[in-house]
Parts: structure tokens; sequence; C-alpha cells
């Protein structure tokens, strides 16, 4: 149950910064990367182990890597710009660095 409550919460904080990324430039990149690290860390703070964490940085993953597709109608949700380039780069780096932090 924890392993699918990890994964709903990682795929909630993906959607989440997928959404917010591009609202209001700075300040919507800023809120997406904090807010999925917060997530991040507080189900490691919840559960006390890291494959928590880590079932949920892989979902999280999974949404930022759909959003990057093309989707049925050639769109994209996180597109090669200043922006989804930040997101991508900086939501791996951050994801990265709470999960080694201790449970």
């Amino acid at each position: 149950m924890k392993f699918i409550y990890s994964a709903a919460l990682g795929i909630l904080a993906g959607i989440a910064a997928v959404l917010l990324h591009v609202f209001y430039p700075p300040i919507g990149l800023v809120l997406a990367l904090v807010g999925s690290a917060a997530t991040i860390w507080a189900i490691g703070r919840q559960f006390g182990a890291r494959k928590y964490k880590l079932v949920a940085s892989l979902a999280w993953g999974f949404i930022l890597w759909r959003a990057s597709t093309f989707g049925v109608g050639n769109e994209l949700l996180v597109q090669g710009n200043a922006q989804g380039s930040a997101l991508v780069f900086l939501g791996l780096i951050s994801l990265f660095i709470v999960m080694a932090m201790p449970a």
C-alpha cells in the first residue's frame, strides 16, 4: 500500500510540476521544483525508507518524460525552451539530492 501511495504522490507532484513550470516564468518554475522536492522529501519522512522516495521519484520522472514527448495531436507540455530545460535538469538534480538525504 505504501508503494501505491508513494507512486500516486509522485504522479501528482509530476503533474503539478508540468502544469506549474510555465506559469509566470521564474515563480512557477521555482514553485514546481520546490513543491516536487518537498513532496518526495515528505514521502521519505512519512514512511522512513528511501525505497519509497525512489518509487515517487520514478513516477515523477515518468510523468515528466511523458509530458516531454509528442502527444496524439503533436502537442508538448514541456517544451525545449529555458523553462522546460530547467525543469528537466534542475528537477532531476533536486530529486537526486532529496533521495540522498537521510530518510
